[in-house]
């Protein structure tokens, strides 16, 4: 009876152990969205535009890149585009003649008047400090993905990876266009009245609603495939 007692009692802790080295620290399963979260992190695009003293303000190479620099702002920024302008600089007079063509470009290029600050920074005693454009973005990422590759042939205890799930997060933060609408989601604009008014016209005429297709919208496999 004792050595029955003794056997149980081995199989017993035997049991516990194993048991404790095949349970994962963390869940086996979890949603995408729990395992390696999404997070925004606020960032900046800055430009500088160096200009020397007897420049009589901005070249063709200048005004090209401030033109990129718009698309950027009307595809990824938030808030105003600062126009920082250095003070007490052997080139502060060619700096303000730039800033002043800058914000015509960019009125140009489509940018309104209250999309655009200025401002000053003290460059005293420096020869060609830069006029430095600048705006507010956002940025999205995947909590807890790394490069580094683990060797899953000695995971004894068969849990998952540390990396479980990057390949989709890392995928849905890159194809996300505005990181900012995780943080507050966009207005929606309100809707048309005059087009609402048209369709229920239609609708107490007894008429079709749904837009009609022309022939060049319409089409099916046999006239594509012969």
């Amino acid at each position: 009876m004792e050595i029955s007692l003794r056997r149980s009692a081995l199989i017993a802790g035997a049991l516990l152990l194993v048991g404790c080295a095949v349970h994962p620290t963390q869940p086996v399963w979890q949603l995408p969205g729990e395992r390696h979260k999404i997070t925004v992190k606020e960032t900046s695009d800055r430009m500088n535009l160096v200009l020397e003293p007897g420049d009589a303000g901005l070249s063709l190479a200048h005004k090209s890149t401030i033109l990129a620099f718009a698309r950027a702002y009307r595809d990824h920024g938030h808030g105003p585009v600062a126009i920082s302008i250095p003070a007490g600089s052997a080139n502060a007079q060619v700096a303000v003649r730039a800033a002043a063509q800058t914000r015509e470009i960019l009125y140009d290029d489509g940018l309104a008047w209250a999309q655009m600050v200025g401002g000053h920074y003290e460059a005293r005693g420096q020869t060609t400090p830069p006029v430095i454009l600048s705006f507010r973005r956002y940025t999205a990422s995947a909590e807890g993905c790394s490069v580094a590759r683990e060797n899953l042939s000695h995971n004894y205890g068969n849990t998952t990876s540390a990396n479980f799930g990057c390949f989709l997060a890392v995928n849905t933060a890159a194809m996300i266009a505005d990181p900012y609408d995780l943080v507050a989601p966009q207005e929606m604009t309100p809707p048309s009245a005059e087009r609402r008014m048209a369709t229920y016209d239609l609708y107490v005429a007894g008429e079709s609603t749904g837009t009609e297709r022309t022939s060049d919208e319409e089409g099916s496999v046999s006239d594509v495939v012969d």
